[in-house]
């Protein structure tokens, strides 16, 4: 069965992205810092590959015409599709039916602001979705998801839900009932938005040495996180 684990990523153009850490950060490093996230995420796909005989990687990426953005980005390898749609759920739903019309039978798409989410998750999720009527989401601590996994395509779960807010995790949890679908959860993690939620981070990596090495050298490079201020 060929598998695909996608990352969804926007450009890292300063003053573009991680646009909550601007104040803290200066536009620069917060694209800096989203350039090791991105880093750090391709790190953990490619762990999870090693273990998945027909798994491929690919970066799903916005704005159209922007694949030079991502050099900096530290990756072996993977396939490059753009998004397209005009809001999350149109671009979620094309990148699936663009993976699942290439022959994927089984797709997992995650986020670039979680780099520290356990491996043990993503290998949780293929192994969840063992038929077409399975539907994976690991659900964020901000009441939207990290991570959305398909066996089959189904747009209503894409459609009418209020993006950006927190209701994403329960209208889509009540998009997968009234589609009759098998909604499969992984554990609760979270999202680094904020400068709150990159102080938690900062801590989560002094207590575990042995994860996300591209960001805990940028926050180590950046005092005023590695010392606690913010």
């Amino acid at each position: 069965m060929k598998e695909a684990l996608v990352l969804m990523a926007k450009a890292p153009i300063p003053g573009e992205v991680k646009t909550r850490l601007i104040g803290p950060l200066s536009p620069d490093e917060a694209a800096e810092l989203y350039i090791n996230f991105l880093s750090d995420t391709f790190a953990l796909m490619e762990d999870v590959q090693a273990e998945r005989e027909n798994l491929s990687l690919v970066l799903s990426y916005t704005p159209d015409g922007q694949e030079e953005a991502f050099e900096a980005v530290e990756r072996q390898g993977s396939l490059m599709i753009s998004q397209h749609g005009n809001d999350l759920g149109e671009r979620l739903y094309h990148c699936f039916a663009d993976l699942f019309e290439s022959g994927f039978d089984s797709v997992i798409v995650i986020g670039g602001d979680s780099p520290t989410v356990p491996m043990d998750f993503l290998m949780d999720a293929f192994n969840l979705l063992e038929n077409p009527q399975d539907f994976v989401l690991g659900p964020a601590e901000d009441e939207g998801y990290y991570l959305i996994g398909l066996r089959s395509l189904d747009r209503r779960i894409f459609e009418d839900i209020p993006w950006g807010s927190s209701g994403v995790l329960t209208a889509t949890r009540e998009r997968a009932v009234e589609q009759g679908l098998n909604l499969r959860l992984l554990p609760v993690w979270y999202d680094v938005d904020s400068p709150q939620d990159l102080d938690r981070l900062r801590e989560e990596l002094k207590a575990n040495q042995s994860t996300a090495e591209h960001t805990r050298r940028f926050l180590k490079k950046h005092h005023e996180f590695h010392s606690g201020k913010s």
